[in-house]
């Protein structure tokens, strides 16, 4: 031990330079640029803000899924020249009609072969259905949790907020937490808008109506099959309350897949509008579809809203307007969503908490007094109780704490109220395990051995029962961080980094400093070790 103080003592002074440069960026308030950290977060507890669950609701998608599927059945026997006389969704099946059993043996051969992820099986000589299997169908409802989690991820980006935490929870939820929020309710529409932009044309002035009633009453009650009512946005000013309603084919002509941009604009009274532009292949669809319909209305529907519904008065590529009386915020937050993408299916607020800035700063001053108060009693308990070998314990329990934060900070973590106890909960693992080491000198010293020999075997005798509750601790922390949420994540991070920081002080950098002491002290055959212990080697 002796002869590599020197080494020991560069790695701990590496260590600790390591903190410091990790710490400066948090304590100098504010990032500071080609510096190798970014501050240490605080959680929505300290600061503010707005916590979510938001439920997603896959079965949509493999509704979508087999809607799509009897769509591209259609299409496929038609080209095989197969005969049919109906393709439909179904009760969560695709059912497939033939008008007699040759032909569906034909369509049914042709069906199994080709769609091998769909069980097939038959309901009489002329019919018979697909399912989905179950591989298939768990795989479409992982992948529409994803692909919403990364079109929230990019809306939130839009808004700017800093470092949020956006995980998924269970097969389908979706928790966001947005620290320092300032108006949780823009947020909240921001998140929750599922933005499924279509365009629908408008077959007739007979297909509008200024109530929905109205609509039916035109068709005896009885809309034609496809086709569904949808009300216009209700504008502001001079258009208050004079809101029509559109009877439109629930299949659109076009969707909002091939947009690549939108940004506010102006329409032609001044107004603020959402101008958006398309992809190469998106412009060729809406020219193609506009200049075969000139002199009709072309309604923009944005999650089954109809947000305006121009004449086309000629040809459009790619390039348009969404105009609706919009504010600068809905305009500025339509044109977030339409960028960032639609969400692959609906989600729905289950939970939502907001918590105040005020709120936040006063559970900052609780943690801290707290935090401050029980250092303070275990740093004068250990001084007491083992003099200057007690003195050694607490530098070594600051440096630990300098750790945690310098840990925190490299691997950007966020601190929470949790968080703070973890760190508390630490500190006193870190006294305990000194507490230990120096219980083990006593006995050696009192068993007649020098102080050289009693240090050195106390921290040999102590360090499997350190290392014995550090890591059992440890593993409790990573169950904790795997399958808990939010407040637990929290305090599982600083307990784990606090841990791994107790070990390396109270084994290590404490080994060290006792073996200088010894090194240079005149009497290197004694050594301070509290009340009631010897003084000298018999």
């Amino acid at each position: 031990m002796y002869k590599a103080l020197y080494p020991r003592t560069l790695i701990v002074l590496a260590v600790i330079i390591f903190s410091i440069i990790w710490l400066v960026p948090t304590f100098y308030g504010k990032d500071i640029k080609n510096w190798p950290s970014k501050t240490i977060n605080l959680g929505l507890d300290l600061q503010g803000g707005m916590h979510v669950i938001l439920g997603v609701k896959t079965d949509k998608a493999i509704n979508d899924e087999m809607g799509h599927l009897a769509t591209t059945l259609k299409e496929a026997l038609a080209d095989k020249k197969i005969p049919f006389s109906d393709v439909k969704f179904e009760n969560d099946r695709v059912i497939v009609l033939s008008g007699d059993k040759d032909n569906s043996s034909k369509a049914f051969d042709y069906v199994h072969d080709t769609w091998k992820d769909y069980a097939v099986s038959r309901d009489s000589d002329v019919q018979f259905n697909l399912s989905m299997n179950p591989k298939l169908r768990s795989f479409i409802k992982d992948n529409a949790l994803k692909q919403a989690k990364e079109t929230i991820e990019n809306r939130v980006d839009e808004f700017n907020v800093r470092e949020p935490q956006i995980y998924t929870q269970g097969n389908d939820q979706i928790v966001v937490q947005l620290p320092g929020i300032i108006d949780p309710t823009r947020a909240k529409n921001l998140i929750g808008k599922t933005a499924m932009l279509e365009f629908k044309l408008v077959k007739s002035q007979e297909y509008v109506a200024s109530t929905a009633e109205e609509l039916k009453e035109r068709f005896k009650g009885s809309l034609p099959a496809g086709y569904d009512v949808y009300p216009e946005r209700e504008g502001k000013g001079k258009r208050i309350g004079l809101v029509r309603y559109y009877l439109l084919s629930k299949i659109p002509d076009m969707t909002g897949k091939h947009l690549v941009d939108a940004r506010v604009g102006y329409d032609d009274k001044g107004l603020f509008a959402v101008d958006f532009r398309l992809s190469a292949e998106g412009g060729k669809i809406f020219g193609d579809l506009t200049s075969a319909n000139v002199g009709k209305q072309l309604s923009i529907v944005l999650d089954n809203v109809v947000m305006s519904a121009p004449v086309i008065r000629s040809r459009i590529t790619d390039r348009g307007q969404i105009s609706g009386d919009f504010s600068r915020e809905e305009a500025l937050d339509l044109a977030v969503v339409l960028r960032a993408g639609a969400l692959p299916v609906p989600v729905e607020i289950e939970e939502e908490r907001t918590v105040g800035p005020t709120l936040g700063s006063d559970s900052i001053k609780k943690g801290a007094i707290s935090l401050a108060v029980g250092t303070f009693a275990v740093v004068m308990f250990m001084i007491i109780y083992y003099s200057w070998t007690g003195l050694i314990a607490d530098i070594a329990l600051i440096l630990n704490a300098v750790l945690i934060l310098a840990g925190l900070a490299t691997f950007n973590a966020t601190l929470t109220f949790p968080g703070i106890a973890g760190i508390v909960l630490t500190l006193g693992m870190a006294v305990d395990a000194n507490v230990l080491i120096n219980e083990r000198i006593r006995e050696e010293l009192r068993a007649g051995k020098t102080a050289r020999s009693a240090v050195d075997a106390g921290y040999k005798k102590a360090l499997w029962t350190i290392l014995d509750s550090h890591f059992t601790t440890i593993t409790s922390s990573v169950i904790l961080f795997n399958f808990g949420t939010g407040p637990l994540k929290g305090f599982a991070v600083t307990l784990t980094i606090g841990l791994l920081a107790s070990l390396f002080t109270s084994v290590f950098v404490t080994h060290v400093i006792k073996g200088y002491i010894l090194v240079y002290k005149r009497n290197p055959k004694t050594i301070s070790i509290g009340l009631s212990s010897p003084k000298k080697a018999k």
